[in-house]
């Protein structure tokens, strides 16, 4: 096999709660993370060289990329002499809290190990996906998970099954480490729990319950008001829930119905919004 050809798909956090600041000014987290299907096309080709290019000019194709930061961990973690050419379509909006670089970095790794043959277990490529993000273990596995500490540790959950997903992305992005530094100002004491969540997943109880317990404690930060009509308007476009995704600035909006759905997405489009319409995905690679 000389190419592969994958999807590298995206996240929502259906929860997330920020815990403690550490000592080395880093969050802890704890969060629901979903893989939903949108997603960027990557190829893979092997080569005597190491490099990537993208169809977005303003992304970087060099270390500042995680593609090329997962590649080198790989390739310093296995031997070989050959190297690979990254191309990446992207179609997933960056500074949006969707994981697009994260999720790039996972999904190069997973073909990485398929592409040369190098059997590395989830295990191993977990360990390896630390080094590169705080994101990036998560899309390793993919699918409903509980992720808690820096995103290093995931445990897989019951999926979630039979809604849909629109997406929001404003003409605007947010600078994550920012958000964090308003979210400390703030210095709130009381704190939600995911474990409400779990517990009705683990249930099985049907996502019109689901959504009414989802949170993002980003949104005690927000500062633009078009975040908040977005919400507002989905809302009354039928959605049984609508939140942040990560810091933002993207917002989804969750769906039983998929006309309601159709319809909130195209309202939106109308309005000059990058719209998507998706599914969770559970089966990643």
């Amino acid at each position: 096999m000389k190419n592969l050809k994958i999807k590298s798909y995206c996240k929502i956090n259906l929860a997330l709660l920020i815990k403690s600041k550490r000592k080395d000014n880093y969050h802890e987290i704890n969060s629901i993370m979903q893989t939903i299907s949108l997603f960027d096309t990557i190829k893979l080709k092997k080569s005597n060289k190491l490099s990537c290019r993208t169809n977005i000019k303003d992304i970087p194709t060099d270390e500042q990329n995680l593609a090329i930061k997962a590649a080198n961990v790989f390739f310093s973690n296995v031997k070989t002499s050959k190297k690979v050419k990254i191309k990446i379509k992207k179609r997933i909006p960056t500074k949006a809290g969707l994981g697009g670089g994260s999720s790039n970095a996972a999904f190069v790794l997973l073909g990485l190990n398929k592409l040369f043959k190098t059997n590395l277990e989830k295990k191993t490529l977990l360990k390896l996906a630390e080094k590169i993000g705080a994101d990036v273990p998560f899309f390793i596995y993919g699918g409903t998970a509980v992720v808690e500490g820096l995103g290093e540790i995931v445990k897989k959950i019951k999926p979630i099954k039979n809604f849909y997903i629109v997406l929001v992305k404003p003409n605007f992005g947010v600078d994550t480490k920012k958000a964090y530094e308003k979210y400390d100002e703030l210095k709130i004491k009381e704190k939600k729990s995911i474990e409400k969540i779990i517990l009705s997943i683990s249930k099985g109880e049907k996502i019109e319950e689901i959504a009414k317990k989802l949170f993002n404690d980003f949104e005690k930060v927000i500062e633009n008001k078009i975040i908040f009509e977005i919400k507002n308007k989905m809302k009354e476009y039928g959605a049984l829930s609508c939140n942040l995704t990560g810091s933002g600035s993207c917002v989804f909006a969750i769906f039983e119905d998929k006309t309601k759905a159709k319809k909130a997405k195209k309202l939106f489009k109308k309005e000059k919004f990058k719209t998507f319409l998706c599914k969770p995905i559970d089966k990643i690679f």
